[in-house]
């Protein structure tokens, strides 16, 4: 039989498996509550061709999507709406509008019902394809080391070894060269945050071990894009093209695991002779709880737990920083705003004999400024902030009440983007959240920093489950930032590149190149 007969009956397999899904997707159950929804596109009920359409033109549309749906639903009548996706069973999303973010204030567990952000935040990455020990992100105490050893109180004592890491990685990463050199942007700013974040993550020497940094950076970076890939696919046919789709991100965290694994063996035997002491660092913070559950204190199991931390410590962080870097460098305003961040930066840092502290990264309210207008400008998704209900009924307002089997999100980037929140809001305006309080100007209350959860500024969340480590990004990001500032002349190659969705994630500038020198 030709090869052309192969792709023939390929292509009628195809169609026909489409078809089922689509009729599957028809006479499955969908609760009550979307026929009450306004909806953007067509719904199962209305068209199923039209719906199916729409479902696979959210791969790429999402944005499209939800910009409409913000302006006539969220914005114009106040009422949640549809928004199709591949992403969950039901192919639709109930996006919420502003009016209930004060939700997220409320206890997960109620007398009448309980919600969870758990699930939409596993599913983003697909865990259960990539990660085998579903104890890894079922029960998730590593974010309770995050709560309790990364808080803004623990700022001062990590403040100087960031410092220490982020001077040896430029050195060593971007170089001491006075000529102009081209590097990509994206892999030179992640790799100086992937130093940062494995020196508290493990401790010295092995953060700085360069095959265990680039494992970890890609497969950070792995994680990520292959679960926005494998959410493209409905949930139906994830068993089959999932585990192909993971196969890059499961071999950097076998690799990672595995680099890992002697030094874990290692500092459990430690602990387990002295049962104290030892490096001020995640591991070692994380040994001391394990140690409380034999179960939990499992070499492998710990390891793994230390790789699921690489995607919001490394790829997160550098988003936000490599966002902010291209950001400034192709705002029209560059010169004015390298100024105002090199005044400051060298001010603070004489003031207080350096910026190893965490007093004088506090005092970079610049800096501060110009990272939360990279972050409001620059999300990393379209919606954000889910909740699933697993009990019970939320009310939502409008008569609408929300049981198990539905996703709800925000509208965060519509939010940040929404001129009744910000003037000139598509603009870049590295100043604007510090503009107001130069020369210890107080009249017009505080400034908000990258920390401070509004409203109308939620990259970090918001309510109830905030991000915990946004105090260990941010103080990072800053003395990144500004050393950067203070030591290297940078300048884009080309012009800034557009920004695209990919399903509900921003697509990463992972081509953009820039040259970089250092300053005499």
């Amino acid at each position: 039989m030709s090869w052309m007969h192969h792709l023939l009956y390929l292509i009628i397999a195809s169609f026909g498996f489409i078809f089922v899904q689509l009729l599957r997707l028809k006479f499955s159950p969908r609760g009550a509550v979307w026929a009450k929804l306004d909806a953007v596109g067509a719904t199962p009920g209305d068209c199923l061709p039209s719906f199916a359409r729409d479902v696979l033109s959210s791969i790429v549309l999402t944005r499209k999507f939800a910009n409409e749906g913000y302006r006539k639903f969220n914005k114009a009548l106040d009422r949640p709406y549809a928004l199709p996706t591949p992403w969950v069973r039901g192919s639709s999303v109930m996006v919420l509008p502003p009016s209930q973010i004060p939700l997220l204030a409320r206890l997960d567990k109620t007398g009448d019902s309980e919600w969870t952000n758990l699930r939409g935040l596993v599913e983003t990455t697909q865990l259960p394809y990539i990660i085998d020990d579903a104890n890894i992100y079922q029960n998730v105490l590593h974010f309770d080391i995050v709560r309790q050893k990364m808080a803004h109180r623990d700022m001062s004592r990590l403040a100087p070894v960031t410092a220490d890491e982020i001077d040896h990685s430029f050195r060593d990463i971007w170089g001491t060269d006075v000529e102009w050199r081209t590097i990509n942007g994206w892999e030179a700013c992640g790799r100086i945050i992937s130093r940062a974040a494995q020196r508290i993550l493990i401790g010295l020497p092995l953060s700085r071990d360069e095959t265990m940094l680039e494992t970890s950076r890609h497969y950070a970076n792995s994680l990520l894009v292959g679960g926005a890939i494998i959410n493209c696919f409905p949930p139906s046919i994830r068993w089959l093209v999932a585990p192909l789709i993971a196969v890059r991100a499961r071999y950097f965290q076998a690799r990672y695991v595995k680099m890992l694994l002697p030094l874990v063996q290692e500092r459990i035997s430690q602990w387990e002779a002295g049962k104290d002491g030892g490096p001020d660092d995640f591991l070692q913070w994380m040994i001391a709880i394990c140690a409380r559950d034999p179960e939990q204190l499992n070499a492998t199991r710990i390891a793994l737990r230390l790789a699921s931390l690489l995607t919001p410590l490394i790829f997160a962080i550098c988003y936000v920083f490599a966002h902010c870097v291209l950001g400034i460098h192709g705002s029209a305003d560059r010169a004015d705003i390298l100024a105002g961040l090199e005044e400051e930066c060298a001010r603070v840092s004489a003031q207080h004999g350096g910026l190893a502290t965490s007093a004088s990264t506090d005092a970079l309210r610049r800096v501060d400024s110009v990272l939360r207008e990279s972050m409001r400008v620059s999300d990393v998704s379209v919606t954000n902030i889910f909740r699933d209900v697993v009990a019970g009924e939320v009310d939502v307002g409008h008569g609408l009440r929300v049981g198990p089997g539905v996703r709800m999100v925000f509208p965060t980037q519509d939010i940040h983007l929404d001129p009744d929140n910000y003037v000139d809001p598509e603009r870049f305006d590295a100043f604007r959240f510090s503009r107001s309080f130069e020369n210890g100007d107080r009249r017009g209350g505080e400034q908000e920093f990258i920390t401070t959860a509004t409203p109308s500024f939620m990259p970090f969340g918001y309510g109830r489950h905030v991000c915990p480590g946004r105090w260990f990004a941010a103080q990072s990001m800053k003395q990144t930032l500004a050393y950067l500032v203070l030591n290297y002349d940078v300048e884009l190659v080309g012009p800034p590149s557009k920004r695209k969705a990919l399903l509900n994630m921003m697509v990463p500038p992972v081509d953009t190149q820039i040259r970089i020198r250092q300053k005499v």
